[in-house]
């Protein structure tokens, strides 16, 4: 799943459970269950994890989930700081891939951890046509938060 919609579905946990003992292990484990889900992912990654467009698109997802954290600061609903941490919470799992991405990108050799073979393995299907699951899952997770905002 896109760090996007990761950080839709933290803050959406956030904002609906409002109690942060529950909604930060729930949004962590929110993670992986959507990352089973199939969603968008580039074709040929090795090759394309090199270029240029790839270094944009990893910007594009940070900068959109800046603005998740921004929009939830100036609408200030309940929770909306605990929203704001379940965003970071369930986009996070991603970072721990941040070694292999700078290997990959300065051609070094590089061994993944248990943690990244897991996290391989439980994204059964990323390819472009995900991109409509992508889209789906933001249109329903923002549907399920408008009360709360």
């Amino acid at each position: 799943m896109t760090a996007t919609n990761h950080a839709l579905t933290g803050a959406a946990i956030g904002l609906i459970i409002g109690r942060p003992l529950l909604a930060i292990p729930v949004a962590l484990a929110s993670h992986f269950i959507c990352d089973a889900l199939p969603h968008f992912g580039f074709p040929n990654i090795d090759q394309t994890i090199k270029t240029k467009l790839f270094r944009n698109y990893l910007i594009g997802e940070a900068a959109l989930c800046a603005l998740i954290v921004a929009v939830l600061a100036v609408l200030a609903p309940a929770h909306w700081q605990l929203a704001a941490i379940c965003a970071f919470v369930a986009a996070s799992p991603d970072l721990l891939s941040y070694n292999g991405y700078i290997s990959t990108v300065k051609r070094k050799a590089w061994k993944p951890g248990l943690y990244v073979r897991f996290a391989k393995g439980i994204q059964w299907f990323e390819r472009p046509i995900g991109a409509a699951v992508e889209l789906c899952w933001a249109a329903a997770v923002l549907i399920m938060v408008k009360p709360f905002l």
